[in-house]
């Protein structure tokens, strides 16, 4: 009876690990920091101290009017960004730490616009104020 009780509650556990890592707006392999960024590897073209904001662009889903709400808050607090609807890389010396960073960028990516990318972190679906804060931190590291 007692490794029945144990056993139950490791698939539990389980379970709740598996609905919680795929639910939109989570993070890759748990690896966020405290403003649920994660470290990635930037998109080609990307500006630097510059927010990238990737969502589908003139469209009425709730998705691309989030993005753009995103895009004029920050806009208005004074950070620049840029607008976007794909990602790609091309990676020279592709380490085992630069592919795995591209790997967790397309994570964000896939995870569920809008994606957020800014100075070598990324998140999927930010609040301003998350996007905001990792913005200052990541230029005062600078």
């Amino acid at each position: 009876m007692r490794s029945l009780k144990l056993l139950l509650l490791v698939a539990v556990l389980g379970g709740a690990y598996h609905w919680w890592s795929g639910r939109p707006g989570g993070t890759p392999a748990g690896t966020a920091n405290q403003n649920g960024f994660v470290s990635v590897v930037m998109p080609d073209g990307a500006p630097r101290n510059t927010v990238l904001i990737l969502a589908a662009r003139d469209c009425p889903s709730a998705v691309t009017q989030r993005a753009e709400t995103l895009a004029q808050d920050l806009a208005r607090q004074g950070i620049p960004v840029v607008r976007g609807d794909s990602i790609s890389f091309d990676i020279d010396n592709p380490t085992a730490e630069r592919i795995a960073g591209a790997e967790r960028a397309v994570a964000v990516f896939k995870d569920g616009a809008p994606a957020v990318f800014l100075n070598g972190m990324a998140m999927s679906n930010p609040t301003a104020l998350q996007t905001v804060t990792e913005y200052r931190r990541t230029i005062a590291r600078h």
